[in-house]
């Protein structure tokens, strides 16, 4: 069961020697090179929640549902 994700293209700046790195993890490793960066910002993001103590699908979903309460207020007022 490998369901297929869908890819959003991502451009950005990064420093030389850091992407050097991440190249030859991606080669050593024989991943593809986004397949790495997509670990890495996992895991940097879980280190994120563990020192935080929170989640940030949890802060997305309470935007959503933020948005979608205030959308329905707004519809009412019309």
């Amino acid at each position: 069961m490998n369901e297929k994700i869908e890819l959003k293209r991502f451009t950005t700046l990064i420093q030389p020697k850091l992407l050097s790195k991440i190249k030859l993890i991606s080669y050593f490793t024989n991943k593809k090179l986004n397949e790495v960066f997509n670990e890495s910002i996992k895991e940097y993001i879980i280190n994120f929640e563990d020192k935080s103590n929170t989640k940030i699908d949890s802060l997305i979903d309470f935007s959503l549902d933020f948005n979608n309460l205030d959308n329905k207020v707004k519809g009412k007022d019309k």
